[in-house]
């Protein structure tokens, strides 16, 4: 699959675009954080890098139950089919960048897989997981600036200096910045926008700080995984 320079969807009109404005001094922290450039220059380091790995599995898993709460909240069958289709992209397709950072160190990706979640996981799925009980609008504002986030980066760096392959991390620039990536993206937005037009407007107020603290947990992701963040006393740790 071939590879996109810039989306056209960060420039597109609607309920998704203003939000994207609205936070976009997110994203561009998002872009400019130390883990990342990390993974950009190839020297992110193994425990940072695997303390991620291991944090993201836990993630993209509560990430596909808020697909299944997604699932029963749908209007009909074509949202269903639609869930159905982006729960095997993640089961089938998005552990391969895990599998690109844990090559670089060879390491096995069983053996990368954590049973204890740091601190800034378990709040940012907390949050995915109350918005699950919100409306499905309130829903995928929560969850959609966890692929903006990642396409888009992916996409302005690949732009601007792709990833050497020599680069032991090249992998994960490619698969985020591909054209199977950039369309799920679009169809996701495409939807927000249609539930954010039926939406009232209190309905639409929650879609919007859905989407903000989503941001806000994009970047303390990285944190997390650049400080290798744990929970100060073992005993706090949640499972």
């Amino acid at each position: 699959m071939g590879v996109v320079a810039m989306s056209s969807v960060s420039a597109s009109s609607g309920f998704s675009a203003e939000q994207r404005r609205r936070c976009d001094e997110l994203f561009e922290t998002f872009y400019a954080h130390p883990f990342l450039r990390g993974l950009a220059d190839g020297t992110a380091s193994r425990e940072s890098v695997l303390h991620y790995v291991g944090q993201d599995n836990q993630y993209l898993t509560a990430f596909i139950r808020c697909y299944g709460l997604g699932l029963a909240k749908s209007p009909d069958r074509q949202w269903m089919a639609w869930f159905r289709d982006n729960v095997t992209f993640l089961l089938a397709d998005e552990t391969h960048p895990h599998h690109v950072l844990c090559q670089a160190f060879g390491v096995d990706y069983a053996d990368a897989q954590l049973d204890t979640m740091a601190p800034t996981a378990q709040a940012y799925i907390n949050h995915m997981m109350v918005s699950g009980y919100d409306s499905l609008g309130v829903l995928m504002a929560a969850l959609l600036p966890c692929p903006w986030t990642y396409i888009w980066a992916a996409q302005r760096q690949q732009a601007k200096a792709p990833a050497a392959q020599d680069n032991p991390f090249a992998g994960w620039w490619e698969f985020y910045a591909n054209v199977e990536c950039d369309e799920l993206l679009a169809q996701f937005i495409a939807r927000v926008d249609a539930l954010a037009e039926q939406a009232g407007p209190a309905e639409r107020a929650r879609m919007a700080a859905a989407f903000e603290a989503s941001c806000e947990y994009e970047v303390a992701f990285w944190e997390m995984a650049f400080t290798q963040q744990r929970w100060q006393h073992k005993e706090l740790a949640l499972n």
